[in-house]
């Protein structure tokens, strides 16, 4: 084959560039510290990356929902911790009005104290949060929980109850709302705790958690027997009493009233009082099972994080010894074509012919 001039300064142009690519490259590679800058440079690689980055960022989004769902929890808990301090003074107030010791009227004074401790569980109950939902009304969170008892004045009714008794949308639609903290396990999804572990309620119905008997949130006060003529003077409490919802506020009702006529609360708002703090007590144990899950997947996703990142470091990132070793090689090779150009070029026909 013959072999022209041009043809020889073609290939030593092609070496010179190549090398100036090659140590270009690397020093990109260098200057970022990856060795994956580009689809061109790792095509399978660019692709794991984009995959384990995607994953990455899907863990670290849980772990911003993690937090926001604590807060709300952390929220509730507080609510639903001062609720049962109250009730604990109102049962100390129950029990002692409930001796020979205290007259009609001491009892009466002792009303204006539980009215007082009524307002405050009724601000708790319809309590709203940092972002003015409120915070016991499920999915429904516009919406005040607890209001008037349009059949009964003066007691509280869940509006929950309300929509049913209207033919609205059933009680269970206020049920909670859920923030999702992990990866799904199901592709089926249902408002359930114990079916998808990869979401946490955030909220609860109010008649759930200041309702009287937590297997039954929609008790009716009459279960704690306020309609017992022996006990209760039938002038303050509604001649149907059994549809009055069974919620704290209304028990610290009726013992307001039982106070006001110079009546003993009765046995049945005491056994009312303590089956709410033991209820509300129980509410507080959920709670605090959801913060512990809220943890475990934190710790779990951070774990499973680490291991991502450290495979996407493996696939991207740039050994630097070898980057360096690797430049200091590329290097030496531009030089030599170089040099080698030099004199390959003075090789010309016409340099003899001078």
């Amino acid at each position: 084959m013959r072999v022209s001039t041009n043809m020889i300064h073609s290939t030593s142009f092609d070496a010179i560039a190549k090398h100036q690519n090659d140590l270009l490259r690397i020093q990109e590679q260098l200057s970022t510290g990856k060795k994956v800058n580009r689809p061109s440079d790792d095509a399978v690689g660019i692709t794991q990356i984009h995959k384990l980055t995607q994953t990455i960022n899907t863990i670290d989004q849980y772990a911003k929902n993690g937090i926001y769902a604590k807060s709300q929890l952390v929220l509730e808990e507080t609510a639903i911790t001062n609720t049962v301090d109250v009730l604990q003074r109102v049962r100390e107030l129950a029990v002692q009005m409930s001796t020979d010791t205290y007259n009609a009227d001491q009892r009466k004074q002792t009303a204006a104290e539980v009215q007082q401790l009524m307002l405050h569980v009724k601000s708790i109950m319809n309590q709203k949060n940092s972002d003015g939902e409120h915070m016991f009304a499920g999915n429904n969170v516009n919406l005040l929980p607890f209001v008037d008892d349009p059949a009964n004045p003066g007691f509280l009714t869940y509006i929950g109850n309300l929509a049913v008794a209207d033919g609205g949308k059933p009680e269970a639609n206020f049920g909670g709302r859920f923030v999702k903290i992990g990866f799904d396990v199901t592709n089926e999804l249902k408002p359930d705790d114990q079916f998808n572990m990869s979401r946490v309620r955030i909220t609860d119905a109010g008649s759930r958690v200041f309702g009287m008997d937590l297997d039954n949130p929609t008790a009716s006060l009459g279960q704690i027997g306020i309609n017992d003529a022996n006990s209760t003077p039938p002038s303050q409490v509604p001649a149907d009493a059994t549809t009055i919802d069974g919620n704290i506020y209304n028990v610290m009702q009726v013992m307001y009233l039982r106070l006001m006529d110079g009546e003993r609360p009765g046995d049945d708002i005491l056994d009312s009082l303590k089956q709410s703090v033991t209820n509300m007590s129980e509410n507080l144990a959920v709670i605090g099972g959801r913060q512990n899950r809220i943890e475990a997947q934190y710790d779990a996703g951070e774990s499973f994080k680490m291991a991502l990142t450290e495979r996407r470091m493996n696939i991207e990132e740039l050994d630097l010894v070898k980057g360096i070793s690797d430049f200091t090689v590329k290097q030496n090779a531009l030089q030599m074509a170089q040099q080698v150009f030099t004199r390959v070029q003075q090789m010309s026909l016409f340099d003899y012919l001078r």
